[in-house]
């Protein structure tokens, strides 16, 4: 997830202009996005009870739908490797990329 956060922060400094726009970096910073997310089910598949983590036990009550969360986040990063051409197309990547996310961290993440 911090591999994912990183990757997040790569876009999110170029989309708010406190690092110069970089069309190859940025997307291989969504690749690499999808990429760790399509590990994310296979991270989550055994039920840990790490007294640090911020998962919820609903992972595993629900987990076909925690795995499809991390499929579409997948599937958004995906499509932005090779979509992302300018600086403009930023604000749309990130809007779809938080979306995702967050929809996945209100259900599942303390």
């Amino acid at each position: 997830m911090s591999a994912i956060s990183e990757n997040m922060k790569t876009l999110g400094m170029m989309a708010r202009g406190a690092a110069e726009f970089d069309a190859k970096a940025a997307r291989a910073a969504a690749a690499a996005i999808a990429s760790h997310a399509a590990a994310i089910p296979d991270l989550f598949e055994a039920n840990e009870t790490d007294p640090s983590s911020e998962a919820r036990p609903e992972i595993w009550t629900d987990f076909e739908d925690f795995s499809a969360r991390a499929s579409e986040l997948e599937s958004i990063a995906i499509g932005l490797s090779t979509s992302i051409a300018g600086p403009e197309d930023l604000g749309p990547a990130m809007s779809s990329l938080g979306s995702s996310c967050r929809s996945c961290h209100s259900a599942y993440r303390e």
